[in-house]
Formats: C-alpha cells, sequence, structure tokens
C-alpha cells in the first residue's frame, strides 16, 4: 500500500556506524584473503577475537549515544539500526566465525573468480550485485549466514556473468522462504535489543488495531507478529509484511488524528492477509495481490471508504 515520500520525526541517529559497519566488513575481507584458513583453523585467528572485541566496543558506545539522546537502539533511523544490528550480532558468541565460514565457502578454491568480491550484510534485499570493470561485487544478506554449500554456490552464479541463471534463483528464493534464513535474520534484528515492538504510537496502538483485525476477519485465531511503525525517512509504503521476520510494520503517516481508525484496520488487514496467503506461484513468478487475495481484501467493512482516504493521503 502506497504512499508518497515523508519524513520521520522519530528516528535518531549516531554518527558513524554505517561507515564503522563497512570498515568492520572490508576488514573482514582482509582478514579471511590473508588468514590462510588451509594452515590454521578459522576458530583460532587472533584477528578474528581483536575484531569481535573492537565491533563490541563501538555497540556500546552507539548504546551510549542512544542513552544520552533518551532514547533505545530501536529508535535509530534504518541504515544506523542495520549497521548496529549486524555490528552486535557479530561481536557476540561465534557468530563471527560463522560469518566467515560462509565467505569462505563462497569463495572455495576449486571454483574461484579472482573478479568476484563476496559480501555478507544486514541489506533489505537477498542479495545484490554490482558489476565494475574488473571486479563484480556480491553482496549477500546475513540470513544466507550457514546455508548449505549448494545454495552459495547459487548465489555465485548469479553474480558471474554468462553462467545460467533459472536455477539458481530458484534455489536462493526457496531457501529465503525457509526456517533457517529467517531464523537468522529474526537472530540479527534482536542483537544489541534493537529488535523491538514499538506498537504504541502517538494516537493508535498497533496492538490494538491488530486485535481488532484478527477478531473480526480471523477468528481470532492469528498469533501476534512483530508490530512496528515505519521509521524509514523516505518510505512510499502506507503498510508492509516482512514475512523473514514476521514483521508487520504500518506508516507512521497514520497515526494521526485526522486519519480514521478504520482506515488503519483496513492497511492492517491488508498486511495480514499477505501474512496468511502469502504469494500464489505460477511457474517461476510470484503473484502476491491475486484473485484470491483481492476477493478477501474486499471483506473488509468499509473497503471503499478506506482506499478513498487513502488516496487523498496519497495525493498529498
Amino acid at each position: 500500500m502506497r504512499e508518497p515520500a515523508s519524513h520521520s520525526n522519530t528516528a535518531i541517529r549516531v554518527g558513524g556506524l554505517v561507515a564503522a559497519k563497512d570498515r568492520f566488513l572490508e576488514e573482514i575481507g582482509t582478514t579471511l584473503r590473508h588468514g590462510s584458513p588451509a594452515a590454521q583453523p578459522l576458530f583460532g585467528w587472533q584477528a578474528v577475537e581483536t575484531l569481535r572485541r573492537r565491533m563490541g566496543e563501538v555497540a556500546r558506545r552507539a548504546d551510549d549515544a542512544c542513552a544520552r539522546q533518551g532514547a533505545e537502539p530501536a529508535d535509530l533511523a534504518p541504515p544506523s539500526r542495520r549497521a548496529f544490528q549486524l555490528i552486535s550480532y557479530l561481536a557476540s558468541g561465534e557468530r563471527l566465525e560463522e560469518h566467515l565460514d560462509t565467505l569462505l565457502r563462497l569463495h572455495p578454491a576449486e571454483r574461484r573468480d579472482d573478479r568476484l568480491d563476496a559480501w555478507l550484510d544486514h541489506t533489505g534485499s537477498l542479495y545484490r550485485i554490482e558489476r565494475r570493470s574488473a571486479s563484480i561485487r556480491l553482496v549477500v544478506s546475513e540470513g544466507f549466514v550457514g546455508a548449505p554449500d549448494v545454495i552459495l554456490n547459487a548465489l555465485t552464479r548469479l553474480a558471474i556473468p554468462y553462467a545460467r541463471k533459472q536455477q539458481p534463483r530458484r534455489d536462493v528464493r526457496e531457501y529465503a522462504e525457509g526456517t533457517h534464513f529467517a531464523d537468522v535474520l529474526r537472530q540479527v534484528e534482536a542483537a544489541g535489543g534493537a529488535y523491538q515492538s514499538r506498537p504504541a504510537g502517538a494516537v493508535y496502538d498497533l496492538r490494538q488495531l491488530f486485535d481488532r483485525v484478527n477478531r473480526e476477519y480471523f477468528g481470532g485465531g492469528l498469533a501476534s507478529p512483530r508490530l512496528l511503525w515505519s521509521e524509514r525517512v523516505a518510505s512510499v509504503e502506507f503498510g508492509h509484511y516482512e514475512p523473514a521476520t514476521d514483521t508487520v510494520r504500518l506508516s507512521r503517516r497514520l497515526d494521526s488524528p485526522d486519519v480514521p481508525p478504520f482506515v488503519l484496520e483496513h492497511v492492517m488487514h491488508h498486511e495480514l492477509l499477505h501474512r496468511v496467503l502469502g504469494a500464489e506461484r505460477r511457474g517461476d513468478r510470484r503473484r502476491y495481490h491475486s484473485a484470491r487475495f483481492r476477493r478477501e481484501e474486499r471483506r473488509f467493512e468499509g473497503y471503499q471508504e478506506a482506499e478513498g482516504v487513502l488516496e487523498k493521503l496519497a495525493r498529498g
């Protein structure tokens, strides 16, 4: 459900977090290239311990900076929040080793392509390919940490020119719809305490909206997803459902006394239908707004009136 770009007044910023995250990822790549993994165990690298400690220090400083502003990491602007989450995630337990191991398996010696520079990052997409004159950068979602070799091989094939793409795309998509990918993403988003439901807005509480819609249209049978107000600085959506983290987001632009409650309930109903119905597959294509979805959506009482209000909001 779309709206024009808007600006949030609630997200806070901590300078340098995104740049720090990028520097750490570059250091990880350097460690990987020069750590002689065949000669010594991955878990024994002193460089890894040093890197993990430094990541922890950056995360603690960012947490303190949030506290000085009377806020928490969950209140960070999205790019900074993603950077904080990834840094916190990699600084805990043996996740840095798991991250490194996955990168190693993205580049096994028997099929290494010197042009390919692979990164794992906490991104909003499954993968991103940046082709340059002498190199290819493949940026892969952290959700692929621990993925089997066949999936990592598929990601590599997607980045390399002239390789067949149809089966690799299918393999990657199906893996990303599975439980392991979703579990890893939830762990990343939970890291450092930045994975919190923030359902209470200035006017509306998303928990109350969910409860009403769940009771009226789903027989009260749905477990509550993670409920958040969207804090994206340049949001173009009134609502969004993220299946990997089971999150329903509503635009904070709707959190206004000028917007009737049934309009927010309509958006909540729309996103919960995405959660319940998922995608309809036709060959290699997926349709999210299928004929069945549209029929179920029109069951919402006041559907036409709510759509009219959203159209007026979209026109500004």
